[in-house]
């Protein structure tokens, strides 16, 4: 186990019972868990389930668009995949990806660099061992 579940080696152990115990109730009250949550207005368990969501998918937007030369590509793979677009029965995350693959064909190139004003600057000299 990690260092997260306890500083102390000899202590780790308690993590793994607190999550063998929880299971274990979860999976014993699984059935009366599950007809809750059935109770509940169906937007409500996708508001909270969006909610439980909302750091991992910040995360992730956070490290896509890190790599600027990356950043339209994650950018347009989220947004087309979040649309939920469908086209001939295929869902949005396919075209997502697909989207973000082509996203070079339709990229404007980057300005050039402006001209090096002044002289030229000279190269580094560099021995050769051949010749003294």
């Amino acid at each position: 186990m990690e260092p997260a579940a306890h500083e102390d080696r000899d202590r780790r152990y308690t993590a793994a019972i607190a999550n063998g115990s929880f299971y274990l109730v979860a999976g014993i009250f699984g059935t009366s868990i599950t007809g809750m949550l059935n109770a509940f207005p169906a937007e409500l368990v996708h508001i909270i389930a969006a909610l439980a969501l909302l750091p991992t998918i910040g995360n992730s937007l956070a490290v896509a668009t890190t790599e600027p030369s990356h950043r339209e590509a994650a950018m347009i793979t989220f947004l087309v995949t979040l649309s939920g677009v469908t086209i001939a029965q295929i869902g949005a995350p396919f075209w997502g990806a697909v989207a973000a693959e082509h996203i070079p064909w339709f990229r404007r190139p980057d300005p050039p660099e402006p001209p090096h004003s002044g002289p030229p600057t000279p190269k580094p000299r560099t021995e050769c061992s051949h010749h003294p």
